[in-house]
């Protein structure tokens, strides 16, 4: 029988919701708070080693020798590993692009600094760190490619010599009469941006424990794993193990924000277990090596933009370039990040034809990887960018502006040029209540008082659509293959009427325990007391993917609600045994099955499970005694992609609108942001308090994107922000107190309304920071297209700027 599951909360079966929509105590806490809850780094096994990485000194050369005799013999040392050992007990690492994967230790060449050479287990990690001191290697340096563009050239050298080019993909997209709307467009805006690679920085690096079964050649491994199942199958995949070979146990970690691969360790992990006899080997990734070579680094890209407008300010065409400098390979899955931009491509707004220029180049740096917003986050920096110079060259107000483009809210679902359709929306709304909130016209007015002193005073709008709920159609132009990504939840009622949710992911810090036990605890009309959550391993859990692509408070909820509506059916059909009736004339509300009609005749729900655990003689033919169901949740009318990349792919459209003040002192290029307001519309906001804490984390990142992170290499492929002391973080003092409002469009597509809302502001923020600054810049007659926008690249502008001849 098909499961329904509701789209509104006023179709929960509760007269009253106690817990859904509100701020509640969050479940997880309490063992965090007390040091209870178990990460990676507290487990410890029987004979458990400990596991240290040679990581190799140089960007690009030749493996010509390597002696490990030494480090063998030092007392502790249990098992040594090397590219040998890797070519003969695994297969290249599975990479997007196809194709781009290596070993997780290389055999006869290296192609970045911080790339695994060797790993020893010994007995303590001083003592394997010792041992990698012992290892020698004979390297042939050759020489390094850095610059993405030097790397497309004819006669450069080459990362990867068996793919016999440093390309890894090239494609152009069009969608709609391009050409036609550029060449009748009353006017063309064009500009060229840089986005430096940045990346995720969680507070807990990535940590595994991996054990090989000598007997049965399976493989389990503990670790901060992101998406275990996930995870998983590339393990099988590398080891060559059939799938139920590989269990995954998910331990609670601090975060991932995508970048908590730990593909290499991991591989390098087992290989140490097979070649110790099967004892248990430990890896913790250290910061330096989280920021030298972990899942730390994303979005390395060159950007050129076009856009044709009409003369009344209706934007009708637009062109992306994008060179993306992926690394040394396609290990990270970093090329997802650039095939997303798909789902969101012209923003929020009407433009009916554009085109996507896209090419993939290999380097010898680290391999990109995905980082919180998956690749929007620079698309969108670039076309707000674009949208405040095509409003400055029409004379339009910048909000006015965007306001003449924004997709009306009675044309939803609307389908984008780039084929993902928007479930829902009221963009006037949103920018309407954030302008408000900013007090947009006095700050306008504060402006221009400040611009005659003298000062750079900048306002930023912008706005941005959060694709929510991937599925993985998003991700075939860069060759991922598969439609619908399933997440599941069992439900289960004791003797007692005490519930328990099994799922498949662990605790990684956005409260959805919490989340899942406010759903039940509503659904059944009990208290969330009552109710406990547990993570499974990959063997025992549904099948489930995990947080990701601000999708799992949506897809948990459709498997949570999915399985207790299949409870309820059963408990129907029970109770309606019991009470002697048909089940159609059994409702079930408030935590009772009632019969319609006769009030009175009702069984509590812990009364109908407790005749099924205890009373099994009672119930009726075919009805199995197990208050018990299970049901796998993936998105609806997702479809297959077309020869132009074309898709419905992500199920959910959030909008937000930012309005930021900020200053720009002259004599240091500092940055002051004064005034920070945002609206969002993300639809029914299952847990306000859960939506509050992701907007002002993905503020932060938003803010760290623009104004302070950034990997820098020399031209020898040698990273020079090694440490937090040269890869500069937000702090408390960077980013802004933030006035917030909302505006809610409930998904007609998902359970409960709600829209995905995890990657959040990050998406908007960076963008709406650079608005700013431009803005402030502006009476100068200059721009800043390059983020980070730190203090001494504003300071260069400026000075160019007041250095420059007066023109007459």
């Amino acid at each position: 029988m098909a499961v329904k599951i509701p789209n509104n909360v006023d179709e929960l079966p509760t007269s009253a919701l106690r817990y859904v929509g509100r701020a509640v105590k969050r479940v997880e806490d309490p063992g965090l708070l007390t040091g209870r809850t178990e990460f990676i780094d507290d487990v410890s096994r029987t004979g458990m080693l400990h596991c240290a990485i040679l990581r190799s000194p140089i960007a690009h050369a030749r493996i010509t020798g390597m002696d490990v005799s030494e480090a063998a013999k030092l007392p502790g040392v249990v098992a040594i590993v090397t590219g040998e050992d890797a070519a003969r007990w695994s297969f290249p690492a599975a990479a997007v692009p196809e194709g781009w994967g290596t070993h997780c230790l290389p055999k006869d060449k290296v192609r970045f600094v911080g790339e695994p050479v060797a790993a020893v287990a010994a007995t303590s990690r001083a003592i394997a760190e010792d041992a990698l001191e012992l290892i020698a290697v004979d390297y042939e340096p050759l020489e390094p490619v850095m610059d993405p563009l030097r790397a497309m050239s004819q006669g450069s050298p080459l990362v990867l010599e068996e793919r016999g080019t440093n390309v890894m993909m090239q494609r152009l997209f069009t969608w709609g009469d391009v050409d036609a709307a550029f060449a009748t467009a009353d006017h063309v805006f064009s500009e060229k941006f840089r986005w430096n690679r940045l990346g995720a920085n969680p507070i807990e690096t990535y940590g595994c424990i991996s054990e090989w079964n000598p007997v049965d050649h399976g493989i389990v491994v503990r670790g901060g794993f992101q998406s275990p199942s996930h995870m998983a199958l590339g393990r099988a995949a590398s080891f060559g193990l059939p799938s139920n070979k590989v269990r995954m146990i998910a331990h609670p970690h601090g975060g991932s924000f995508g970048g908590k691969g730990g593909v290499r360790g991991t591989d390098i992990s087992i290989l140490l277990s097979r070649k110790a006899g099967g004892r248990p080997v430990k890896w913790i990734e250290d910061r330096m090596e989280y920021l030298v070579a972990g899942g730390s680094q994303a979005w390395d890209r060159h950007y050129e933009l076009s856009l044709a407008a009409r003369a009344d300010g209706l934007v009708t065409a637009l062109k992306v370039k994008l060179i993306d400098d992926l690394g040394a390979n396609g290990e990270g899955f970093g090329a997802i990040s650039a095939a997303k931009p798909l789902a969101a491509f012209t923003g929020p707004y009407t433009i009916g034809a554009a085109q996507y220029d896209l090419t993939l180049v290999a380097t010898n740096k680290a391999p990109a990887s995905p980082y919180r917003g998956m690749g929007p986050p620079p698309h969108n920096f670039a076309l707000e960018q674009m949208m405040d110079i095509a409003a400055k060259g029409l004379g339009i107000d910048a909000a006015e502006f965007r306001r003449r483009n924004f997709i009306p809210k009675d044309r939803f679902p609307y389908t984008i040029p780039s084929g993902n359709e928007y479930d829902s929306g009221d963009y006037q709304a949103v920018l309407d209540k954030a302008l408000a909130l900013a007090d947009y016209e006095t700050l306008r007015e504060e402006q221009a008082t400040a611009r005659q002193q003298g000062r750079l005073v900048g306002i930023g709008v912008a706005s941005a659509v959060e694709p929510g709920v991937f599925d993985w159609n998003a991700y075939a132009i860069v060759g991922v293959q598969g439609t619908g990504v399933p997440e599941g939840a069992t439900v289960s009622v004791d003797i007692l009427g005490k519930i328990s949710i099994r799922v498949g992911f662990a605790l990684e810090g956005q409260g959805q325990y919490t989340l899942i036990t406010q759903l039940v605890a509503d659904y059944f009309a009990v208290d969330m007391d009552d109710i406990t959550v547990t993570a499974l391993d990959t063997q025992s859990a549904p099948p489930h993917f995990g947080p990701g692509g601000s999708r799992l408070g949506v897809a948990i909820t459709g498997a949570v609600l999915g399985a207790c509506e299949r409870i309820r059916e059963k408990m129907c059909a029970v109770t309606a045994a019991l009470m002697q009736t048909a089940p159609e004339n059994i409702e079930f509300a408030d935590g009772n099955f009632i019969v319609k009609g006769m009030p009175g005749a009702e069984m509590p729900m812990a009364q109908v499970a407790g005749t099924m655990l205890g009373a099994s003689h009672l119930l009726p033919p075919g009805i199995d005694p197990r208050p018990e169901a299970t049901y796998v949740w993936t998105a609806a009318g997702r479809t297959p992609v077309d020869e132009e990349g074309r898709a419905k792919s992500y199920l959910t459209a959030a909008q937000a609108v930012h309005v930021v003040l900020l200053e720009i002192d002259r004599e240091t290029g500092m940055v002051e942001i004064k005034k920070y307001c945002l609206v969002d519309d993300c639809g029914t906001r299952l847990n306000p308090a859960t939506v509050e804490g992701q907007t002002e984390g993905s503020v932060a990142q938003g803010v760290g994107a623009a104004l302070l992170e950034e990997y820098v290499y020399d031209e020898d492929g040698q990273l020079l922000t090694s440490t937090y002391m040269d890869y500069l973080l937000p702090t408390i003092s960077d980013v802004p107190m933030t006035e917030k409002d909302e505006v809610v469009t409930p998904s007609p597509f998902t359970p409960l309304g709600a829209k995905g809302c995890g990657e959040g502001a990050i998406h908007t923020t960076p963008a709406a920071v650079m608005c700013a600054i431009n803005d402030a810049l502006a009476p100068l007659g200059v721009r800043a297209n390059e983020v980070p926008a730190t203090p001494v690249r504003l300071w260069k502008l400026i000075q160019a700027a007041e250095d420059a001849p007066a023109t007459v």
